[in-house]
């Protein structure tokens, strides 16, 4: 009993990310104390791993980054985003068709815990392509 509940667990650390994932998505990402509009590009490779980028407005200047060291734990994709201004944690929750998400990035301004969708600044996203 004690070898199946281990490779239980071991099969489910290891699943690959859903290809689904992959999509441009356009959404809002919050900048500068205001709600902005942003677009999120995913890929996912044959071995799974997830990476991709982001633009949006900061104020009235576009901004860009990359999302790398991604983790998806059905619907949870944990990400690392990075840009000009810094980096942190990306946590988002995707809906079960895989067209939209919904979840917050943290930085070092946010306090506690940085690994739930809810608790940081908005990033939202809705399949485009």
């Amino acid at each position: 009993m004690r070898l199946f509940l281990a490779c239980l667990c071991l099969t489910a650390a290891v699943a690959k990310a859903d290809p689904q994932l992959a999509g441009t998505y356009k959404g809002i990402i919050w900048s500068v104390g205001d709600d902005a509009p942003g677009t999120t590009m995913l890929a996912v490779a044959a071995d799974g791993t997830i990476t991709g980028r982001y633009d949006y407005l900061d104020g009235f200047t576009p901004a860009k980054g990359t999302i790398t060291d991604c983790r998806f734990a059905d619907p949870i994709l944990t990400c690392q985003w990075n840009d000009a201004y810094g980096s942190g944690a990306l946590v988002v929750r995707f809906d079960a068709a895989r067209t939209s998400f919904t979840g917050s990035w943290y930085d070092w301004s946010i306090e506690g815990r940085h690994d739930q969708p809810e608790g940081g600044y908005t990033w939202t996203g809705r399949k485009t392509g």
